[in-house]
């Protein structure tokens, strides 16, 4: 039980420091309990929730790794790097994936019950992010 709980203090302390170091965090943190709240208000079910959950989560851990690639690549390398860069870049990626998950599953559910907006709101905007991706990864070139 010991060890479980020194872990266990190790990790809030990590994630007390991301949250103390890292403004996207505090805002993602921000926007997660608004999540919530409005959920609760909406007596949303429980597979909404588990939905919402699972964005709100996949965000703040991403953002998290994140956090951690950009100070190892740091670490490792404080002069500035081309590689180092594209390394800190494809984190920065994998949050700004996670982002669009969680834009898709708020339009579908919160829109959905505010709005009576249809889900295939949260499909167009999936399907603006990959026509992005195509297109705007051919205009860097």
């Amino acid at each position: 039980m010991r060890k479980f709980s020194k872990s266990l203090s190790f990790a809030i302390k990590g994630l007390f420091e991301v949250f103390n170091t890292q403004r996207n965090f505090k805002i993602q943190t921000a926007f997660a309990l608004g999540a919530f709240v409005l959920a609760f208000v909406l007596d949303l079910n429980e597979s909404q929730i588990l939905w919402i959950t699972l964005a709100i989560l996949m965000v703040l851990i991403l953002e998290t790794v994140n956090t951690l690639i950009e100070r190892m690549m740091d670490l490792i390398h404080p002069h500035f790097s081309p590689i180092v860069g594209i390394i800190k870049d494809l984190g920065a990626a994998a949050v700004l994936i996670a982002a669009t998950f969680s834009i898709v599953v708020a339009i579908v559910i919160f829109g959905g019950r505010i709005f009576n907006w249809p889900p295939k709101y949260g499909i167009i905007v999936g399907i603006a992010f990959i026509v992005f991706i195509i297109f705007g990864s051919r205009l860097k070139k």
